[in-house]
Formats: structure tokens, C-alpha cells, sequence
């Protein structure tokens, strides 16, 4: 008598349906492969949904869920982005990329605390982390804390002192909060550090406004008061910065300038300063 081929009939009744799924099913290796495609050609659901399955299938480590949170969050699903990255945060806590993955969607989101929240946990396993520096006060910014964010700015140039946007970014928090000095100080750092970067031309943008204003400031009280153009007209540097002005070089040469042919010969109030 001929011998039966094989057959899943031959198997135990429980693992016939296994069998099958299997045949028909594919691995949740392919299903990854899959969904990247899927991703690389910007067919995100479809990518969502094959990397769900892989991940149904066994493909249950912190890549995967964070791979999901980045789909999700290109999607703008927010709660499910942030579901996926709380995911790979439980399956590994020292992950910093999951911590990384959580600040980005959060803040992006509009989820500020939990932008913060995410931000120190990650500074306590790796303090001098910057990208966690700048989405603190980021975060710290959206909520109108600028007292925090300045905080969090003057951290950064204590570990990154020679970055040009550290010093741009205190810039504009002091002017915000009407520290002209300051201001000018770091916008000046910024452009020093950094003079043809991405934040250069604002810069000296900012500068130049923060020396007319306070250049129309001087002419207006040289007008009013004698003694004070008196001494402007001596010493126009030492004189306006007696009276709390702090000018940038530039600024300076203008006021030089100024008490020079303008203040000195013309008793009547001058036009406001421009810069060309």
C-alpha cells in the first residue's frame, strides 16, 4: 500500500489552524520590511497598519513602537503617537531615543507638561543632553514661563558656550523682557561666534533696532535736559550709558557721530534715528 503524502491532516487538530496561518500569513520580519517601504514612499497609513501587525505577530521590542509613534506623528494622531512612545519607554526606560521620541511628538502637540516631564527624566540619565535643554525651554516658552526658559537658556551656554544660538535665544528673552543691556550683549556674542550663520542677519536685525530706539531715547532727553547734553556732547558714550543706555559698537559710533554734527549745533529736537 502507498504511503500517504504529508498532509497538515496529519497534524494534531491544534496545530492545523497554525499550520495554515503560517502558509498564509506573512512574518512579522516581512510586515517591518513592509511598512518602511510602505514609509520610504509616503503611504504612512498603510505603513501604520503593517507595522501594527508586525508587532501583533511578535515584533514587540522599543524600535517598533517608536517607529509607530514616528508614523502616527507624521499622521498629526497625536494621543496615538504619544501612546506608542509611552510603549517604548515601558519596554526601555534607559532608552534616550524613546525619551527623545516623547519631547518631539509632546511639545509638537501642544502637550507641554509632558514635554517637561519627558525632558528632565532624560536629563537625569544623561544631564549635559542638549536637545533636552532646548525642548525644556521650548516648552517653557509656549507656556509664557520665560523666568524658566532663561534658565534653561543659561544652562545650555554654561555646557555649549560657543554656540551661536544659545546666545541668540538669551538675547530675545532678555529684550522680551526689556534687559536692553543684555540684549545687546548676547545678540552681539551671537554674531561674534557665528557671523554668516542662521541666525546672523536677525540678529544684527535686533541690533539695530535696540540702537535706534534707544538713540531717538537720547536725542529726546538731550533736547530736555542741558546737562545731560552737555556731557553727551563731551563724552556721548560715558554720558548715555550714566543714564542706563547701552549701545552696540555700531550704535556707539553712531552717537559719536551724532553729538558730534547734530546735538552740537542744533538747539531744536532732531529726527528719530535710522539706520540705513
Amino acid at each position: 500500500m502507498p504511503m500517504p503524502e504529508p498532509s497538515s491532516l496529519s497534524l494534531p487538530i491544534s496545530e492545523r489552524g497554525r499550520s495554515r496561518r503560517s502558509a498564509t500569513s506573512p512574518s512579522w520580519q516581512r510586515l517591518l520590511r513592509r511598512a518602511e517601504r510602505q514609509a520610504e514612499r509616503g503611504a504612512f497609513s498603510e505603513a501604520i497598519a503593517s507595522l501594527t501587525q508586525a508587532i501583533a505577530a511578535g515584533a514587540n521590542d522599543c524600535a517598533c513602537y517608536l517607529q509607530l509613534a514616528d508614523l502616527y506623528r507624521v499622521q498629526r494622531q497625536w494621543e496615538a503617537a504619544l501612546a506608542a512612545a509611552e510603549q517604548a519607554l515601558a519596554l526601555d526606560p534607559s532608552r534616550l531615543a524613546a525619551y527623545e521620541t516623547m519631547m518631539t511628538i509632546a511639545l509638537e502637540a501642544g502637550d507641554c507638561r509632558r514635554a517637561i516631564a519627558a525632558g528632565r527624566a532624560l536629563l537625569k540619565i544623561s544631564p549635559r543632553h542638549v536637545p533636552a535643554h532646548d525642548t525644556l525651554g521650548a516648552a517653557y516658552i509656549q507656556m509664557g514661563d520665560v523666568d524658566a526658559a532663561m534658565r534653561i537658556t543659561n544652562a545650555l551656554i554654561r555646557l555649549d558656550p560657543d554656540t551661536a544660538a544659545h546666545h541668540f535665544k538669551k538675547a530675545l528673552l532678555c529684550q522680551h523682557k526689556g534687559e536692553i543691556a543684555l540684549a545687546v550683549q548676547e545678540f552681539t556674542e551671537a554674531l561674534l561666534l557665528d557671523p554668516n550663520g542662521p541666525h546672523a542677519e536677525d540678529a544684527r536685525e535686533a541690533l539695530q533696532a535696540l540702537d535706534a530706539h534707544q538713540l531717538n531715547q537720547i536725542v529726546t532727553l538731550a533736547m530736555e535736559d542741558s546737562v545731560f547734553r552737555l556731557k553727551l556732547d563731551r563724552e556721548p558714550v560715558e554720558a548715555a550709558a550714566e543714564r542706563g543706555f547701552y549701545l552696540s559698537e555700531t550704535g556707539n559710533q553712531l552717537l559719536i557721530e551724532l553729538s558730534s554734527f547734530v546735538l552740537s549745533e542744533s538747539p531744536h529736537p532732531c529726527r528719530p534715528i535710522r539706520y540705513n
